[in-house]
């Protein structure tokens, strides 16, 4: 009866620190492997761990055992990825050593999830943990706090609220001095303002981790590197929409600080008053590529985009009435009141049409589908 001595790297630390292949399948593969491993990074677990798994084969092959190690990797992208990885190692080393039964060696940090995996393909007739005597506890609150934090609902729910408190926090903490600077005061303490400014990054870092902004940024720049090569219809209108936002942004400024003797309030509403339409027709010019690439990549009509375009004016005419309605009610503008009404009444038309147009298109589309189906489904009515 052959005994396999697996152990188990869930996170591929063998391979991104050490550069090795896995698995790793016999004794001097293996212990060649720790060394590598310890050489780049001693206070890892695994290298432990592998040392463990060694110790006990050779002890097993003293009395007299039918025994092999081996070892198996997943990979940094802990989850579905490396537990597929981990399958297929194992799938190779099982056909490999052909073992009746294991014995799984593992740091004990992530047993819950290496167990299954392992004993739904063969026999698991011991587990040994192999904890680093100085800190077993801080191992396992570390895989602990890693875990929560790889869950997308556990760390929005903790760090957004942490950090827009300190994002909320950093900018009004700026705004005082910086208004003392604009009138001109002397007495503007850089202090302040630097550890207003640091609230304001590490509030934006949370923020941003919380919702994977490096990662959706790199996927964009990916699909923006594939469209260009591709030579996608998308890309004039995506610069195209990318200038109207930065002249939204540039309209808005001019608007905010053209006029002297603003208070901060008006100058706010100026602002959002000088840059809001610039971003409305920034929108719906990438909505409208986003309509013409699917059409001539795909070759149909996806009219979600025209909805959205319709929805974008009838959010762009109600904001502007707000604003209006704002200005003459603090006094800084004398609009007509008429006015105020049609561009909100002309908002909620337009967003009730694109509610209706939504539910149509919705529904013509639900009919295709179930007559595609009819058509499909008479050919086994005649058979």
């Amino acid at each position: 009866m052959r005994t396999l001595v697996l152990c188990v790297d869930r996170d591929d630390d063998f391979g991104v620190k050490a550069g090795l292949n896995s698995p790793f399948i016999g004794r001097e593969d293996n212990l060649n492997a720790a060394i590598g491993l310890g050489l780049k990074d001693a206070e890892d677990s695994d290298t432990n761990t592998l040392l463990a798994a060694i110790g006990l084969y050779d002890e097993m092959l003293k009395k007299g055992m039918d025994v092999e190690i081996a070892t198996i990797c997943g990979d940094i992208r802990v989850g579905y990825e490396s537990d597929l990885v981990l399958s297929t190692q194992l799938e190779t080393v099982l056909d490999t050593v052909r073992p009746d039964r294991v014995v799984l060696v593992s740091d004990g940090a992530e047993d819950e999830y290496i167990y299954p995996v392992v004993s739904s393909r063969v026999k698991v007739d011991s587990v040994r943990k192999v904890f680093v005597k100085q800190a077993p506890t801080v191992e396992g609150t570390y895989y602990i706090l890693i875990k929560m934090l790889n869950d997308d609902k556990i760390r929005k729910r903790i760090l957004v609220p942490i950090g827009l408190a300190l994002l909320v926090f950093g900018i009004f903490a700026l705004l005082d001095p910086f208004l003392q600077l604009w009138n001109g005061s002397q007495e503007v303490s850089f202090t302040s303002m630097g550890l207003a400014m640091i609230w304001a990054v590490v509030g934006l870092y949370l923020i941003s981790f919380a919702y994977k902004v490096g990662d959706r940024t790199r996927d964009w720049w990916q699909n923006a590197r594939k469209a260009v090569r591709s030579g996608s219809t998308l890309i004039p209108f995506a610069v195209m929409s990318g200038m109207l936002f930065l002249l939204g942004i540039l309209y808005g400024l001019d608007a905010a600080l053209g006029t002297p003797d603003l208070d901060l309030l008006e100058m706010l509403l100026q602002f959002i008053n000088g840059m809001m339409w610039m971003w409305v027709f920034a929108y719906f010019t990438f909505q409208v590529g986003l309509f013409i690439n699917d059409y001539f990549s795909k070759g149909t009509f996806t009219y979600s985009y025209l909805v959205a375009s319709v929805t974008i004016f009838a959010l762009g005419f109600i904001i502007q009435g707000a604003l209006d309605a704002t200005q003459v009610f603090f006094g800084y503008r004398d609009y007509d009141q008429v006015v105020i009404i049609i561009e909100i009444v002309a908002g909620f038309l337009l967003a009730v049409f694109g509610a209706l147009l939504n539910s149509s298109l919705r529904g013509m589309n639900g009919n295709k589908e179930s007559a595609d189906a009819g058509d499909a489904a008479e050919p086994m009515e005649q058979v």
